[in-house]
């Protein structure tokens, strides 16, 4: 396993409207993950602007609070349905922003990494350009390939990565992307993973499945076209008579509805099983309880779903559609064409059929070197480090 260096602490901001709170606890917990993996190296404070009116939630969630040791502020920030008034939210979002942006500056912080191209990271290169600091932006996936529609965006995107000090991309396929599309400078652009929470998915040594038992296949995510779900119902009702398979789906969406008609319409009321969204202790069990894990996406910026499933030791069949070509190996399952149905169907049979065949421990192992928070978190302060210097 990689070792942390020894480096002098360091403040920095983390600046992302992508962050748990006590009314959404799993929006952006990979951000709040690598925050957690660099507590070593950098003393955070969180900047997680909240969209006001747009989620009825508001109300509840305190502006500030500490947590887990960690100060987060949450400025309101005026965002509109549909992404009308979308090219002007950044400004507003850093003019709400300022003050805590302020007090983290008086408070001698060194650099700024702001999660999401846009609008967070475009929010933050106003504030920090004005305070004279250094700018890291990482790019998760869909904050680049949605804002490529008008060129208004586009143009917005590209000035954000083009004045960053160095810009994080999750996968090589999403690297190599923003270079393609942005034109941004290759030395600038590093590739480091989303890293876990390896306390609470780690290797699960499984008992036995019973002979003749339905091969447990598990998928995580949420409910949209981008997630491939639908494809996963094609699969499954291509394998009726093939292989006994029953799926649980976790997660939600504004595909939910037109998902479990689909699912009737395919007879699968007593193969696929829709769970909703868990987190926690509830998805950990989910995990641990599993046979097999299915990413079907279509197109996927990184994959920390399945990154906590392989972390568990469970093999695992994906779609190469970007981040899970980076995680999936032969050791740990396999990868099939991204929106082709016969293709996953074929894979899932092949992996159900030889379940035995994979060394459950070793996938955990691996997994937990290539993308936990030590090996992540040495990474992430390393170019902390350097930025700041």
């Amino acid at each position: 396993m990689s070792q942390a260096v020894s480096r002098p602490r360091i403040a920095g901001i983390c600046f992302s409207r992508q962050y748990p709170n006590p009314a959404e606890p799993i929006r952006g917990t990979f951000v709040a993950e690598q925050v957690a993996a660099t507590a070593h190296s950098v003393d955070w404070r969180v900047i997680a602007p909240l969209a006001w009116p747009q989620r009825s939630t508001v109300a509840p969630v305190p502006r500030s609070e500490v947590v887990d040791g960690v100060p987060v502020a949450r400025p309101r920030v005026l965002m509109l349905p549909r992404r009308i008034g979308w090219a002007g939210v950044a400004g507003e979002m850093a003019r709400t922003a300022r003050p805590d942006f302020d007090a983290a500056v008086a408070d001698d912080a060194r650099f700024v990494h702001a999660h999401e191209l846009y609008p967070s990271a475009a929010a933050a290169r106003i504030l920090a350009q004005r305070a004279g600091l250094p700018l890291v932006v990482s790019v998760h996936g869909s904050d680049l390939y949605t804002n490529l529609a008008k060129p208004r965006w586009r143009e917005l995107v590209a000035s954000t990565a083009a004045a960053a000090a160095a810009v994080i991309c999750v996968s090589s396929a999403l690297a190599r992307d923003l270079v393609a599309e942005l034109g941004i400078d290759e030395g600038r652009v590093h590739v480091v993973p989303d890293t876990y929470d390896a306390a609470r998915f780690a290797f699960v040594d499984r008992p036995q499945r019973e002979a003749g038992a339905p091969v447990r296949l598990l998928t995580i995510g949420r409910l949209s076209a981008e997630k491939g779900v639908d494809v996963l119902l094609e699969a499954l009702a291509a394998l009726k008579g093939r292989v006994d398979v029953s799926a649980r789906i976790v997660g939600d969406g504004a595909e939910r509805a037109r998902l479990h008609e689909r699912a009737a319409a395919l007879g699968l009321s007593g193969t696929a099983e829709f769970l909703g969204a868990l987190s926690g202790d509830a998805l950990a069990a989910e995990l641990a309880a599993a046979d097999l894990y299915c990413q079907p996406s279509r197109r996927e910026g990184f994959g920390v779903a399945l990154v906590e499933a392989l972390a568990t030791g469970l093999p695992a069949v994906a779609t190469d559609s970007g981040g899970p070509a980076d995680i999936v190996t032969r050791r740990d399952g396999v990868l099939v064409a991204p929106g082709d149905a016969t293709a996953l169907a074929e894979a899932i049979e092949r992996a159900a059929s030889s379940l035995e065949s994979f060394d459950r421990a070793a996938i955990a192992a691996a997994t937990l070197e290539r993308f936990g928070p030590e090996s992540v978190g040495a990474r992430l302060a390393a170019l902390y480090a350097e930025v700041a210097s």
